[in-house]
């Protein structure tokens, strides 16, 4: 674990935002082929991932606080807090709100959008959650596995022995974009390969929870986070089925 990359005079620079900076340069370059293969402009990318980043960074910040840091820890310590922890599913609802704002504003179908974008995000979730394990947040809850590891510099700082969920999240994550990548050419209508991966990584955070220390929801034995993602599991079924629908009867 590495909380601190490396010091500028006084000033340490946290490998989280480097991780970030990296996933974010991965998703352009994979996003810029996959606009150009489906007809759309270069200026509608630069637009979409600016609304990723601002409203993946402000919807992640803020479930993850909400899931994992009490206001007195965020009081006491809130550099720490800020440097570091992102959550998929508050990210992804960021996002989301801000890239139907841009396409709204420029007349796109949005399901168009985020065919092109969807497997270039999920490897930059996994290379991500890379970050999220250097600093060590996101982990798991204890475990006695051979690769339990402890994170005593961590946000929060545990010494227990812990399941390292971000690298769970991160394997299958990477599994998730080599899929969705294979398919991605695929002959089906638009809106399926979005609807595909709403699905996969819906399954993937749900499964993750168990293993995490995490937030309860208002229903005992089930985290926000599974019911969040729940809702985008269902959000994609229901796309699959509109698009069978439409097939059957166009």
């Amino acid at each position: 674990m590495y909380p601190v990359l490396f010091r500028i005079g006084d000033f340490a620079i946290s490998p989280y935002p480097v991780i970030f900076v990296i996933a974010f340069l991965v998703a352009y370059i994979l996003c810029k082929g996959e606009f150009k293969r489906r007809g759309l402009s270069e200026d509608l990318l630069d637009l979409l991932l600016v609304a990723n980043v601002i409203g993946g960074i402000v919807g992640a910040k803020i479930l993850f606080l909400m899931e994992n840091v009490t206001f007195l820890e965020f009081i006491g310590d809130p550099i720490r807090y800020l440097s570091s922890g992102l959550t998929f599913l508050g990210g992804f609802l960021g996002a989301v709100f801000l890239i139907l704002v841009v396409v709204w504003a420029k007349k796109v179908n949005f399901w168009l959008a985020a065919d092109a974008m969807a497997p270039a995000l999920v490897i930059g979730y996994a290379i991500a959650k890379i970050g999220c394990f250097l600093v060590g947040d996101d982990y798991g809850i204890p475990s006695n596995l051979p690769w339990a590891i402890s994170f005593p510099k961590g946000a929060p700082p545990t010494n227990e022995m812990v399941h390292p969920a971000q690298i769970y999240e991160m394997l299958v994550a990477a599994g998730i974009f080599v899929f969705a990548w294979k398919i991605r050419k695929c002959n089906k209508p638009i809106g399926w390969l979005t609807a595909i991966v709403f699905i996969l990584m819906g399954l993937e955070r749900f499964l993750v929870e168990f293993v995490r220390n995490t937030t309860p929801s208002f229903i005992p034995g089930v985290s926000l986070a599974q019911l969040m993602s729940f809702g985008l599991i269902v959000a994609g079924v229901l796309k699959l089925f509109q698009l069978r629908m439409r097939t059957k009867n166009p």
